[in-house]
């Protein structure tokens, strides 16, 4: 046999029966795959159904090769986007020399138990992906998002010892519930690190003892949860303090409590009195009901995650990013797969030629979508700095062509009190403030929003100006403004970046750009949003804080526009074919509701108003004592009588002495006890304390027992105090200008 005979395209005919197939069932969409000796894909085909024979298809693989037809091997399954997701498959297996021949015709019998699982249903999986910044939402309008389904098994093969640990843990929680008035503590932490996640090619390293390492993770946390380190400890305890609590119970009251709902749909008793292999049962069949305690509280994360960094992740889908930030895909299932999907998501982006993953949360089990109903939308949100995202303009109520400043940051111009005057209005002593009461400060973005036929209409430049409120004297912000665009250059997306300014055009200083409206501007960050940036305060890393470039007070902002020669333009002349808008309110439904006749100054500008501070709040505890009386540096306090005896602390919390007008939001005064940071007092107060003011504590009370702590004869303190300013930036209040003060003191007899 020569070598080029040997070398020829050959062709299989395979004849494919499926028992009982119904005359009223379709048809799956089934392929034949064939194998050479060594286990390589050589060649596959589709099966079709025979229009003449209830049950039976036909298929002709036609392959090259050496390979003699003896050593080769048929698979028949359903159609996969991969081939490494056939040995996922239920598939049916022979050896090509095992099957009937007839008539150089190839058989094979399927029965129905197997063939079944090739019938496939469909499942939605739809959903958004934004880029949550400066607390708006965008929408991220260029990617991919694939889609994962997640296998719980590693909860399997947890040590006993581990569940039963998981066990007492949120025993210990029900029991004594960890302190939660922590200031500012708004979303879940995340107690992990990125290489937490072992399934993404390296596999984690041998398992530590159990325990192991877990109170030097925990001293590693914010000062907020030192309460942690004792929790740890609690846990060999959990199992006793439960049964002396039920003790001290009547039956009808431990009844009630251990049938009350712990987590979802979980009841007490069902924790409580499980055996080790029911609660891992549990632990697997409601773990999105438990996801909460397992992730939220780091002594518990840690005992459980370091065994569970195995478990399956098959991706299932790939679904494109549209303009608006949704995607939408149909997966099909097989019929035999009666759990619903437990859904995964990464989010990819490619632009400057280099693909990123913009979006993937971690620990996988703690970021899963768990029986996810189809098509129920899902809200990825994507915290990357580097996501390129897709502004949302909006568009206003009234028809023109219009120039539309949008307010300062997040916050519009009708957020300001009197920030626009128009004529007749009568000016009060609150304008310029944001919702009547708190300033501005540090770095401003100014927004803005131009009419795609501007330019056509010979508005080409723009420029911002400030002066002391009542003065004329005008200084140009002439910050340098710089924006991106994507362009495409084959298949990939490129980011540019353009100056809009400032420029001099024939000897008019400080003109910025009117943007192009044919390019495809983004969003990476708030300065791609900002049109004019003024920077009241610049920050000082040696001083560790801001120091004003202007004076605290009212300020008149102006805008100004240009035409292509640096003309100023007046939009009230006559012939004019452009206005400016200004939004009464924020958008609806992507519609502004807009004033389409603002006060215009003479020479064709628009004035607005604002109020900017740039000083610090104050925050000094000035004394601690018994009855009054200010003990020494190391304040240890001796009392007598716990019930009489009091424990008062003098301080002062302000933003600015009269006569100025303060800008305080608020201050907090509470004091900690022991090592667990346990809230013994608190107070907080929105009246500033320019003098000092004293706040008295009985003994007793500051002893006394909370929860499951307490009563002592004897304890150490530590009292904090936080002052919160009004001062913002047009995203948030400054936290720069926030200050705290601790002081620490024990009680004790003498």
């Amino acid at each position: 046999m020569t070598e080029e005979h040997r070398e020829k395209e050959r062709s299989l005919r395979i004849n494919v029966e499926l028992h009982d197939l119904e005359p009223q069932q379709e048809w799956p969409e089934i392929i034949v795959y064939l194998f050479n000796r060594t286990g390589r894909l050589i060649a596959e085909a589709p099966i079709r159904a025979d229009p003449d024979k209830q049950g039976s298809g036909v298929a002709t693989v036609t392959y090259k090769g050496k390979e003699d037809e003896e050593s080769l091997t048929v698979k028949v399954g359903p159609k996969v986007e991969e081939l490494k997701l056939l040995a996922q498959q239920r598939l049916c297996t022979h050896r090509l020399r095992e099957l009937p021949r007839k008539r150089n015709i190839l058989t094979i019998n399927i029965a129905k138990l197997v063939w079944i699982c090739w019938i496939k249903f469909p499942y939605h999986v739809t959903g958004t992906v934004e880029k949550q910044t400066d607390g708006q939402k965008n929408p991220v309008c260029l990617g991919e998002v694939d889609i994962y389904d997640v296998d719980l098994y590693c909860f399997l093969k947890l040590p006993d010892l581990v569940i039963e640990r998981i066990r007492d843990g949120i025993i210990d929680l029900v029991l004594d519930p960890p302190p939660f008035d922590i200031p500012g503590l708004k979303e879940l932490p995340a107690w992990w690190d990125d290489e937490d996640d072992g399934w993404c090619g390296t596999p984690p390293g041998p398992h530590p003892p159990i325990g192991s390492n877990i109170l030097a993770k925990v001293a590693q946390l914010p000062r907020e949860w030192s309460f942690a380190t004792n929790r740890v400890a609690a846990l060999d305890t959990a199992r006793t303090r439960l049964d002396q609590h039920l003790s001290t119970m009547s039956i009808t009251k431990k009844q009630s409590w251990l049938n009350s709902e712990t987590a979802g749909d979980v009841k007490l008793s069902e924790i409580v009195y499980s055996n080790t292999q029911q609660f891992r049962t549990l632990l697997i069949e409601k773990f999105h009901v438990f996801r909460y305690w397992l992730c939220w509280y780091p002594w518990i994360h840690w005992l459980w995650w370091q065994w569970c960094r195995f478990y399956g992740m098959q991706k299932i889908g790939t679904a494109v990013l549209q303009p608006d930030g949704s995607f939408s895909t149909i997966i099909w299932i097989s019929v035999c797969d009666h759990d619903k999907p437990d859904l995964w998501f990464r989010v990819r982006q490619k632009v400057d030629g280099t693909e990123r993953v913009i979006y993937a949360r971690y620990p996988v089990l703690c970021h899963t979508y768990w029986n996810h109903p189809g098509g129920k939308p899902v809200n990825l949100l994507v915290t990357d700095q580097n996501a390129v995202i897709c502004e949302k303009d909006g568009q206003p109520d009234k028809q023109g062509v219009y120039v539309m400043p949008l307010g300062i940051g997040n916050d519009g111009w009708y957020d300001i009190e009197q920030a626009h005057l128009k004529s007749g209005d009568i000016p009060n002593a609150n304008r310029g403030l944001y919702n009547a009461s708190d300033p501005y400060g540090t770095t401003l973005h100014f927004r803005m929003q131009f009419h795609d036929d501007l330019q056509s209409k010979g508005v080409h430049y723009y420029r911002w100006s400030y002066a002391p409120a009542g003065t004329s004297n005008w200084t140009f912000i002439s910050a340098p403004v710089t924006h991106r665009y994507l362009t495409r250059i084959g298949t990939d997306f490129f980011i540019v970046p353009e100056e809009l300014g400032p420029f001099a055009v024939n000897g008019t200083a400080s003109l910025f750009k009117v943007p192009d409206p044919g390019k495809d501007w983004i969003a990476l960050s708030r300065n791609d949003r900002a049109f004019a940036i003024w920077r009241t305060a610049l920050w000082d890393s040696d001083l560790n804080r801001y120091l004003p470039q202007v004076a605290d007070g009212r300020y008149t902002l102006r805008l100004e526009m240009f035409d292509a020669a640096g003309n100023n333009l007046d939009p009230t002349t006559a012939g004019s074919q452009w206005k400016f808008f200004l939004p009464t309110a924020g958008a609806s439904g992507g519609v502004w509701p807009v004033d389409t006749d603002p006060n215009v100054q003479p020479g064709g500008s628009v004035y607005f108003n604002i109020w900017v501070d740039n000083t610090d709040t104050v925050a000094d505890i000035q004394s601690v004592g018994l009855g009054g009386t200010p003990t020494g540096e190391c304040q240890f306090i001796e009392y007598s009588d716990a019930k009489k005896d009091t424990v008062s602390i003098t301080y002062v919390a302000y933003h600015q002495q009269p006569p100025a007008r303060d800008f305080l939001a608020h201050y907090n005064l509470s004091i900690k006890r022991g090592i667990s940071g346990t809230t013994a007092a608190a107070y907080s107060s929105v009246i500033p304390a320019h003098s000092p003011a004293t706040l008295t504590f009985a003994t007793d009370y500051l002893l006394r027992k909370i929860g499951a702590k307490g009563p002592y004869s004897r304890c150490t303190f530590a009292v904090e105090l936080h002052t919160w300013p009004r001062t913002r930036n047009g995203y948030s209040h400054i936290r720069q200008y926030e200050d705290h003060d601790t002081s620490a003191f024990a009680l004790m007899k003498p």
